[in-house]
């Protein structure tokens, strides 16, 4: 069963990294579009827009997935949590979501078929964009980051929770490392989609700028991984933190392992953004993330178990 909760979680995580920071990666490359005036550019920027609109879709599919292994693995605490916080804040989650579909379809529907000569038609547009990407990035990781806290017992609230204590939760230091290190970890994600794009349907005349570009992001993002992760790891509980300096030897282990992919992806990142932009260099890059993800996730649900 943890097996099971280690794929679905790290699947999920990816999918929702995608769907979060898509919309910026894809108004980005409009922008970039409208400069070089480049239809290619525009159309791996909608790709990528509507591919983040599909990994929302999935990525909920995904989670209810593990909810329901949650829930077979008889954790009721965090089905407690979940109804603590379902009034003031899950229910709202829902409209959130669909906010979020509805900002980034339309943005998309509206730069593919629309009208967008004028300037205030073009901002306006990617304002949409950035609503959906923002509402994301907010929404998300800090939610589910304290519904867990709750579950395990580490901060004391009275259910049901209402929107003023659920936002004096959100200084909680995990709450506030682990939100920094979800948005780095979809600029990662979203930056290295985007060069695979770019070096597969671009020109060669547009294909290694815009890859190399977009490769750097990633890079950018997962270099500033380095002092998230480790503040974050100062700010587990104590037995979390036993086990990931070596009380339980394979939770230790995977932590160590984690690391070693996480550092080997920056070199194939820098590779990618700066020097070698092969295919080979990018399906090493793509496998190690999901290594990294999956390593990391694992990692996360033993030092919890």
């Amino acid at each position: 069963m943890i097996l099971l909760r280690i794929i679905t979680l790290s699947i999920h995580l990816l999918l929702m990294n995608l769907a979060s920071v898509g919309p910026l990666l894809a108004v980005w490359l409009d922008v970039r579009a409208t400069r070089r005036h480049s239809p290619e550019i525009s159309k791996i920027g909608q790709k990528i827009g509507w591919w983040s609109v599909a990994a929302l879709i999935v990525g909920i599919v995904v989670g209810l997935i593990q909810g329901l292994l949650i829930w077979l693995e008889g954790n009721p605490q965090y089905f407690e949590a979940l109804d603590g916080l379902w009034a003031s804040k899950v229910t709202f989650g829902f409209w959130e979501i669909g906010f979020s579909l509805i900002c980034t379809g339309g943005y998309l529907a509206w730069w593919k078929y629309g009208s967008r000569a004028a300037l205030w038609q073009r901002l306006l547009s990617r304002f949409l964009a950035i609503l959906s990407a923002t509402n994301l990035l907010y929404h998300f990781p800090t939610l589910f980051t304290i519904m867990g806290l709750i579950a395990r017992g580490e901060v004391s609230v009275d259910a049901p929770v209402d929107s003023s204590e659920f936002r004096t939760l959100l200084i909680q230091g995990e709450v506030i490392w682990f939100t920094l290190h979800f948005w780095f970890a979809s600029f990662a994600v979203s930056g290295i989609v985007a060069g695979m794009l770019s070096l597969a349907k671009l020109p060669e005349d547009q294909r290694e700028a815009t890859a190399g570009a977009a490769f750097t992001i990633a890079l950018i993002a997962t270099l500033l991984q380095i002092p998230v992760g480790f503040v974050l790891t100062t700010t587990l509980n104590s037995t979390q933190q036993s086990r990931l300096m070596g009380e339980d030897p394979v939770c230790t282990a995977m932590f160590a392992a984690s690391l070693f992919l996480a550092l080997w992806l920056m070199h194939l990142l820098a590779s990618l953004a700066f020097f070698d932009r092969s295919w080979r260099k990018v399906y090493m890059a793509s496998a190690t993330l999901g290594g990294t993800v999956l390593l990391m996730t694992a990692t996360m649900l033993l030092s919890r178990s």
